[in-house]
């Protein structure tokens, strides 16, 4: 069976797609094979925080590669589809064509969001083109993946129903807190999983095993071919 992919698209820095990307990928690894592909160039932080891990610790069952373009983007995941249980791939922070491919990639796309009304708003031209690619890569799942979420505020509960309305993407149940715990822990090319917060680490594995599920509802089907991938990628 091939590799699950899992990608982490959001248009506007600073969204956390990559601590999550990271955490979400080393909680994989504790019982599967996973490549992460970091695309972010040349900021690269994904990669960065892999090999300030990787001359601290050991490291199993968790490698990383770099995209810097379309090319290599395709060639990295189509190399590695039998190789890897799950392939994870940290999106670049604006509408590419790698952004666009990496949806036809895709058998899952989570989109960082935190309950802020302006993030929704900036959000809607992403959710356009998720609707654009599903059109075509109709075994594409996403998820909104709530952030930096405030527990039993009225205003975030708010921000959800609005998202949920103008987005037009379900999110998953598991919600991230605004804890310091995931920015500290990434500096130190750690996870939350091996820091001292006990409710971060709950929230990353509830999360995890939410994304698990809806992947093996999903079943096995065949990637879209270079040609599809490319062709959609390139679209205006």
């Amino acid at each position: 069976m091939r590799a699950k992919v899992i990608s982490f698209v959001q248009m506007k820095g600073g969204a956390g797609k990559t601590t999550l990307c990271a955490n979400i990928a080393s909680t994989l690894s504790d019982q599967a094979n996973v490549l992460m592909v970091d695309t972010d160039f040349p900021q690269s932080s994904l990669d960065t925080w892999y090999r300030i891990r990787d001359e601290k610790y050991e490291i199993e069952n968790l490698q990383v590669s770099t995209a810097k373009n379309l090319n290599q983007l395709q060639k990295t995941v189509r190399d590695n589809l039998d190789a890897y249980d799950y392939i994870l791939i940290d999106g670049h922070p604006r509408i590419t064509n790698i952004t666009r491919a990496v949806l036809m990639l895709s058998d899952l796309a989570l989109i960082p969001l935190s309950p802020s009304q302006v993030e929704v708003w900036s959000t809607k031209h992403l959710a356009d083109i998720v609707e654009e690619a599903k059109a075509i890569n109709p075994h594409l799942d996403a998820k909104i993946c709530w952030n930096r979420y405030r527990v039993r505020t009225n205003s975030a509960e708010s921000v959800v129903a609005e998202a949920k309305k103008v987005l037009k993407i379900d999110d998953l149940p598991a919600k991230l807190g605004n804890r310091v715990a995931y920015l500290d822990s990434f500096a130190q090319g750690l996870t939350v999983a091996e820091w001292h917060d006990q409710a971060a680490k709950m929230e990353i594995w509830s999360l995890t095993s939410g994304i698990q599920r809806i992947l093996d509802k999903q079943g096995n089907h065949r990637i879209k071919t270079e040609a599809q991938v490319d062709k959609f990628a390139k679209a205006k």
